[in-house]
């Protein structure tokens, strides 16, 4: 069979890149050739203009379906799944390595969950084959496939991704494969969406076009071969740079603000254009610094010029830089990076001298409506405090400073996330210097549906009894009713929760609010209403507790927004739900209250495809600008630290059993969500000294009185039992309980240690170190 060939073979640049499903995304192939290739042969181009109406171009074949030309383009009509449309390109079996490509339009579809597709390797019977795969609905975790077509005609589907974009009607996308051997890369719009090694079954055949449940249209059809090897998968981009051991639970991540080192995450480059328009790091090619780093250290891109951000961005997909922040104090220069590349990560740098409430509101607000979420902030204007604010409205923290390693004891004990600092140095031998399951700060504790081991679920009874025992966030759930009113409910219906049975959407209000929502729980709460959205919100007006509200049901995100706005809590909210539409939507709707992403997933068996997950559920969350708060068994160490590394503040639920919860803080879970709050706020939070330095002469001794902050939300300590430690090899002073005795001149630090019992678990809240300085 003889292809049909319109216009000219064109040379191909091969886009070279390593990178598994789950870790590729979003890497447009570089325009520019670098090194002398091969030309390529054009098998196919066919823009379909001189094709009548009602055919197809000479050769191709109809297998299956409807498909023709009309007005210049090929449409292939499928009315269900059970009914697709396929056509056929015979390249006759000359070669399977090529690059094919074309422009795609869906028209309409079933549902979202509707597909079209690139069909490629076809076997001369019709199957089997592989194919790029788009649902209409691209933004599901499986929007895109990598699917096989068996020799028993039947489908299996090894990989699959997702687009920051669901494919709009009417809007034309160009699609591209390109296959090598057992080598396949998808491609929308320039962006790698799909990598992966296994289509080394078939290696040559046919190429074609597919319809399931939609009508779609092409255009500008072509298949060039493909001479040039793309090299193999070898280890996938998702990687874990290596950072110095610490005993402390839930360590902060340390970025470099100079050079690489050993023991730091991530490296800090200031990019700037030059005179001649490029970008630069310290004078040179911001290419060289990232090649530098690739694979090792995770790159934080700090940009202050709001010019030509798209340029950068286009250096970023040429060096297939995928993961890295845009850091800025600028928040244009942060949205509009990530307009350009939709999974980068976004960082918003403080700037100013003073950070009270009203400046942490604002700032808070910057963050989400900038898509950004991390917070970096100088440490002369950090407190615990400052932070805490942050984490209970799903923001991370980076402080800048630590210069030395006193300062980088402070920075450790205001609880950030990350340190920024010139001399990582310090941090790294602070970090050294604590004993096993050190607690530095209490995690920020969401109190799931009120207290349901103390109260019946979602009432305001169990709401308030979480607020008095200290939660940092209330979990609820809204539904709205028959007559249109938002109310908490967790399941769909009553049945469970109250003495009444239905749907909520079926009842009305007044029905509902007749009901006894504490009945079945206890009689001591017999008479319990089921609370209005409304209610919730007014009881906490006014209060410093941030409440975590998670959507349950379509098309009210409107409405809970609204209602959110008129009582004014806009800085006290977060939204998740397990709907991603339900978080795109709200996020459109007001930016400014922070998202997350609700989920649970199985854990890979190994390493590799742990983090390979990891990295593809970063990139969900990123491209949705919302944290992933998976269930606790969707978790593992290397996620957890993956998350960590890369400013992702996640909430975790739902804790009900002891030894679970122990070893997810063990492992670093910051944000738990329980029915038992009562676990964790009965704890300390960290400790007070009463001074920094103590000077004593040689023989003399003094004595530590530490007391410690028992709430967040008020400057209230008490005396509290501790112990005194130093480091190993210290002979300058000795200590006896929390006393201290000068043996010899010199300078050591000493640290004030509680060891208390929570989750069954021994932990210890560790003080800043004490300077002790001995004299003659």
């Amino acid at each position: 069979m003889v292809p049909n060939i319109r216009g000219k073979s064109k040379k191909l640049t091969a886009f070279l890149v390593s990178a598994s499903i789950f870790g590729s995304i979003w890497i447009a192939p570089v325009d520019g050739p670098t090194k002398v290739q091969a030309a390529e042969q054009a098998l196919t181009q066919e823009n379909f203009d001189q094709i009548a109406n009602g055919q197809l171009p000479g050769g191709w074949k109809l297998l299956q379906g409807d498909a023709k030309v009309l007005d210049g383009k090929l449409v292939l009509t499928s009315p269900s799944s059970g009914a697709p449309a396929r056509v056929v390109i015979p390249l006759g079996n000359q070669t399977g390595n090529y690059v094919f490509e074309a422009e795609m339009t869906f028209k309409s579809a079933v549902e979202d969950t509707r597909w079209a597709s690139l069909m490629y390797r076809v076997q001369p019977n019709t199957y089997p084959y592989y194919q790029f795969a788009m649902r209409k609905g691209t933004t599901a975790l499986n929007g895109l496939e990598f699917a096989i077509r068996n020799e028993s005609n039947q489908w299996v589907v090894p990989e699959t991704n997702f687009y920051p974009e669901n494919m709009a009607s009417n809007k034309t996308y160009h699609v591209k494969v390109i296959v090598s051997g057992n080598r396949v890369q998808q491609f929308i719009d320039g962006q790698l969406v799909v990598d992966t090694d296994q289509a080394g079954k078939w290696t040559n055949g046919d190429v074609g076009f597919q319809a399931n449940g939609t009508t779609v249209q092409f255009d500008n059809v072509k298949v060039n071969t493909y001479s040039n090897a793309l090299p193999p998968l070898g280890s996938t981009n998702a990687f874990l740079p290596q950072e110095v051991k610490t005993n402390i639970v839930n360590p902060p991540t340390i970025i470099s603000k100079t050079v690489a080192k050993e023991g730091t995450a991530s490296v800090l480059m200031q990019a700037k254009r030059n005179e001649q328009g490029k970008w630069t790091v310290e004078g040179a090619p911001i290419e060289n610094a990232l090649k530098n780093i690739k694979g090792k250290f995770i790159p934080i891109i700090q940009v202050e010029e709001h010019s030509d951000i798209e340029g950068l961005a286009n250096v970023l997909k040429e060096t297939q830089t995928q993961d890295f922040q845009i850091l800025s104090s600028n928040p244009a220069i942060v949205k509009e990076m990530r307009s350009f590349i939709k999974t980068a990560r976004g960082a918003l740098l403080y700037n100013k001298a003073a950070f009270n409430k009203n400046d942490m509101a604002a700032f808070a607000r910057d963050i989400h409506k900038s898509d950004a979420m991390v917070a970096v902030v100088p440490q002369k204007i950090l407190s615990p405090e400052t932070v805490h604010y942050l984490h209970s409205r799903a923001i991370s923290v980076w402080g800048i400073g630590a210069e030395d390693v006193q300062a980088a004891h402070t920075m450790i004990h205001l609880g950030v996330d990350g340190i920024v600092s010139e001399n990582p140095s310090a941090s790294i031998e602070a970090l050294g210097q604590y004993p096993e399951n050190t607690i530095v700060q209490r995690p920020v504790v969401a109190a799931h549906r009120g207290v349901p081991s103390i109260a019946p679920e979602n009432t305001m009874a169990s709401y308030r009894k979480a607020y008095e025992m200290g939660a940092d966030m209330i979990e609820t759930d809204v539904q709205r009713t028959k007559d249109g009113k938002l109310v908490i409910m967790h399941d769909y219906s009553v049945d469970r929760t109250t003495n009444g049975k239905g749907n909520v959407k079926d009842l009305t209000l007044e029905q509902i609010r007749a009901l006894d929502a504490g009945i079945k729980f206890s009689p001591d709460f017999q008479g319990e209403k089921v609370p209005t959205f409304k209610e919730y919100l007014d009881e906490f007006k006014g209060k410093d507790v941030v409440l975590l509200v998670e959507i349950k049901a379509d098309g009210i995100e409107k409405q809970v927004m609204e209602e959110i706005e008129q009582a004014g809590m806009v800085d006290h909210v977060v939204i998740q739900s397990f709907n991603s539409n339900h978080i795109r939507n709200t996020h459109g709707i007001n930016p400014e209250v922070g998202t997350g992403y609700l989920y649970s997933a199985a854990v890979p068996p190994t390493i590799d495809g742990r983090l390979k997950k990891a990295q593809q559920m970063m990139q969900y969350g990123a491209s949705m600008n919302a944290t992933l708060n998976a269930d606790y068994g969707s978790l593992n160490p290397e996620f957890i630290r993956y998350m960590r590394q890369r400013g992702f503040l996640n909430m975790h639920w739902t804790f009900r059993n002891e030894d679970h919860f122990g070893q997810a803080l063990e492992a670093g879970v910051v944000g738990p969500i329980t029915d038992y709050t009562q676990w964790l706020t009965d704890a300390p939070i960290r400790l007070e000294i009463p001074n920094k330095k103590v000077n004593l002469n040689v023989g003399k001794s003094a004595t530590i009185q530490v007391k410690s902050f028992v709430n967040y939300r008020e400057a209230k300590t008490e005396n509290i039992s501790t112990t005194l430690f130093f480091n190993n090899g210290e002979t300058k002073v000795k200590v006896d309980g929390n006393t201290i005795t000068a043996l010899e001149p010199g300078k050591v630090n000493v640290f004030a240690m509680h060891t208390f019992q929570m989750l069954g678990k021994e932990w210890h809240l560790v003080s800043e170190p004490i300077e002790v300085t001995v004299t003659e």
